[in-house]
């Protein structure tokens, strides 16, 4: 039996947390200019086009996606004053993504940017006070930090703040406080907020304990794709409490959650190029194909190592030499391959498992343009640690010069 969570679900400053923070809602300079040019500026002293060229390089667009690159513009612009580059470079300072993890330059970078008054900037410092590294956290601070953006109707810090609320850290506990914080976002369709709102109903914390009124909770949030809030639905469903008794729907929850056993359904798979015709058929025209692969045709690689990766034929083919067949595509510069290489490196297929490599192909796929790699980097590289991540993309720089 899976449990509810002891805890509330809380956003943390992960690697993968900053990478979905949102950066500055501020238009992105290669839209009105060349890289060349924006370039040109940057170098030229102009901290908009500094902090638009870091923009570029935090999210692989125009450019290979390189955080060392990125933190470097970013940091002649927050020395220029702008508190976006200031804010992104301190998310970069904690993460350790681009350059050393350094708690205290996190803290600078950080607080000038929320001295600026901006409730973003403000919930970001409050995010690195509660969740500093190093036994550094500080959730008093955190809690004023969280108090002040939700002042300023920032959602997310609503929600923060009523943990800490609910958990009396940094603060006194106040579950009834927490609740009205809960309500407040819950209304707006904040999941978390509704996530957290049901688990105050299951335990009764300030709420008389109403089991049906948390699934409802529970189900809106998982709705809107938040994985706790699918694993709470499954335990209801899974005991019957405040729903029908359905072991086969609280399965399926946690398969949604990703506590399931397999990788299952939702899991990356490779994909044919959609711009070449389907492949022939027959054995005559698979040994001409191989023929071509042979002479170092990169589609021709590509359409064959495809090939070999969909066969059910034993005999045929190993997974490695798929492999290998969409590496010598890849380093020909085909798109299409570096992504399908680059799936077959984080699931071991073919190559050994390598996170690392995994990433780098999948950077350059994003690089060449296929639109799907950037939300499979986001997806996959969850599993990576920073020092992982700062590989990966000088690697990918290096191969793209």
């Amino acid at each position: 039996m899976i449990h509810l969570f002891s805890r509330t679900s809380r956003a943390t400053c992960t690697c993968a947390a900053l990478l979905a923070l949102a950066l500055s809602s501020a238009p992105l300079g290669a839209q009105e200019a060349t890289l060349q040019d924006l370039t040109k500026r940057a170098d030229s002293g102009d901290a908009s086009a500094q902090f638009a060229l870091a923009r570029l390089y935090h999210e692989g667009k125009a450019v290979a996606q390189n955080y060392g690159a990125a933190a470097e513009w970013a940091a002649r612009a927050a020395e220029a004053g702008d508190p976006a580059a200031q804010n992104l470079l301190g998310r970069y300072y904690h993460a350790g993504l681009g350059v050393a993890r350094d708690q205290a330059l996190a803290l600078r970078w950080l607080r000038a940017a929320a001295d600026t008054g901006g409730a973003q900037y403000i919930y970001d410092l409050g995010l690195v006070l509660e969740n500093g590294a190093d036994g550094s956290s500080n959730p008093a601070a955190a809690a004023r930090a969280y108090a002040q953006a939700a002042e300023a109707g920032h959602m997310d810090a609503v929600v923060s703040l009523g943990m800490l609320l609910q958990e009396g850290e940094g603060i006194e506990q106040d579950f009834s406080r927490a609740l009205e914080l809960y309500q407040v976002a819950a209304e707006q369709g904040h999941p978390r907020a509704q996530n957290n709102l049901g688990l105050l109903h299951v335990r009764g914390n300030g709420v008389p304990q109403d089991y049906s009124k948390a699934a409802d909770l529970f189900a809106a949030a998982a709705d809107a794709g938040l994985p706790g809030a699918m694993r709470n639905l499954g335990v209801m469903y899974e005991n019957g409490f405040g729903v029908p008794l359905d072991e086969a729907r609280a399965t399926e929850l946690y398969r949604q959650a990703g506590l399931g056993t397999g990788s299952g359904d939702d899991a990356p798979s490779l994909r044919y190029d959609p711009r070449l015709r389907p492949l022939p058929e027959g054995d005559d025209a698979i040994a001409l194909l191989r023929q071509s692969a042979d002479a170092g045709d990169p589609v021709a690689q590509f359409q064959l190592g495809w090939y070999l990766s969909q066969t059910t034929e034993a005999g045929l083919a190993t997974d490695a030499e798929a492999a290998a067949l969409f590496k010598a595509a890849a380093s020909a510069g085909h798109g299409p391959a570096m992504r399908n290489l680059g799936l077959l490196y984080f699931d071991g297929r073919g190559v050994p498992q390598d996170y690392v490599l995994g990433r780098m192909w999948l950077t350059l796929a994003a690089r060449s343009g296929q639109q799907d790699a950037g939300g499979l980097i986001d997806k996959l590289g969850a599993k990576m640690t920073p020092e992982q991540v700062n590989e990966a993309q000088a690697r990918a720089a290096a191969q793209s010069e």
